[in-house]
């Protein structure tokens, strides 16, 4: 086959086989990506977790990325960041997500996913992945930052021209003005920011305005390009997850049937959904140290590109892995990261919102069939699904 960082390879889904080749080969394989720089695959999950909590040889700086670039912003970018200024931005922003601040998130979720599900189904037939995933972490995260009712349209459509990074269909460079799309949403929580920060409210911004951590404390454009981070790349995860798991339960009727009869599973069956669909497929360190992974000799400036959606499907540490079961215990995926200090600092809030999703959709999803087949775009970065067309069955649920 192809290179991975040929993102037509992944328009079919995520290549398992090629994948369980990969781990079947003794050390490490060697690839090209995009801009033709040779990176080392890591595809084994004990490998994964072990690069994901050692930062001082494995650089997140200066990208992650290698399918897709993104602009370079002057101000830093959480996950572009190492020790000790990601520590500190760590520390700084932490008190957004909160345990106490998610449970309060609870209600407001489930609103929200209830109200864009009811709106969709009256329609009878409706792209799940157009009027429902895709819109429910936006809605979310425009809550939770406090982004004023009267602008909620246009932050959201800024957005949404941010997701499936590389397909053709979304453009995240221009917009209809021909300015950059991220730049615009970076200068409209720029101004929302420094408002924010002489008019505090019960939102996001107010308590980023007002942490403080032994005398330090974020600038409203650190606070921006946080913001801008998160209803970008932060939201993608929700996305991929809401058609990921209404396809795997359609796939699978007795997991859910198994679900509907009894709801306490449900924290379960997000992990497992969590692990089976690995909403980032990869993600890369630059290596800043000469090391050994596997057997295999690595030397500083080389890079490395850790495969989640691989290692939370390796046969070492998941009992039949290519085996969708809610009841999975345990259930050590990755999909937050293998670790670490750059573990996903959302993973509550994106966790929180696919478990309401499903209290809201449990009794809907039964009465669903496809209207039409499933689009995935041009991308290896995220395992999402860009169209989802479905009809609802008169019958009951």
């Amino acid at each position: 086959m192809t290179g991975l960082m040929d993102p037509n390879v992944f328009q079919e889904g995520i290549p398992y086989e090629y994948f369980r080749e990969l781990r079947a080969t003794r050390g490490l394989t060697r690839a090209t990506d995009v801009e033709g720089q040779e990176f080392w695959n890591v595809v084994r999950h004990p490998e994964v977790a072990a690069i994901s909590r050692d930062p001082k040889v494995f650089s997140s700086s200066p990208s992650t990325m290698t399918s897709v670039r993104l602009q370079e912003s002057e101000y830093p970018i959480i996950t572009f960041l190492d020790p000790p200024d990601h520590t500190r931005m760590r520390r700084l922003t932490f008190k957004a997500f909160a345990p106490a601040r998610m449970a309060a998130l609870a209600g407001p979720i489930r609103r929200i996913a209830g109200s864009l599900l009811a709106t969709a189904a009256a329609k009878g037939e409706f792209d799940l992945a157009d009027d429902v995933a895709l819109l429910l972490p936006f809605e979310v995260l425009a809550e939770l930052l406090g982004v004023p009712g009267s602008d909620r349209r246009m932050v959201i459509g800024w957005a949404r021209q941010t997701v499936n990074l590389g397909d053709p269909e979304y453009d995240p460079s221009v917009t209809d003005a021909g300015t950059d799309v991220f730049r615009q949403i970076l200068d409209y929580f720029m101004q929302f920011a420094r408002y924010r920060a002489g008019t505090p409210a019960d939102d996001l911004f107010s308590v980023l305005s007002a942490a403080r951590v032994k005398g330090d404390r974020l600038s409203p454009e650190e606070i921006a390009v946080f913001a801008t981070t998160l209803i970008t790349a932060g939201s993608e995860t929700t996305y991929c997850s809401v058609t990921g798991a209404v396809l795997a339960l359609l796939e699978h009727p007795d997991q859910l049937a198994m679900l509907r009869a009894d709801r306490s599973l449900i924290p379960g069956a997000v992990a497992e959904m969590l692990r089976w669909i690995t909403p980032v497929t990869h993600f890369a360190r630059n290596v800043v140290a000469g090391t050994e992974i596997a057997g295999q000799p690595i030397v500083a400036g080389e890079r490395v590109v850790m495969w989640y959606t691989s290692a939370n499907r390796d046969e070492a540490v998941f009992a039949d892995p290519d085996r969708f079961d809610i009841t999975r215990s345990p259930n050590p995926h990755l999909t937050f990261g293998g670790g670490g200090p750059h573990v996903c600092i959302g993973n509550g809030l994106a966790v929180l919102e696919l478990r309401m999703f499903l209290e809201a959709a449990l009794d809907l999803i039964p009465r669903i069939e496809f209207a039409g087949p499933l689009v995935r775009p041009e991308t290896n970065f995220m395992n999402s699904i860009k169209h989802m067309p479905v009809r609802l069955t008169t019958g009951s649920a």
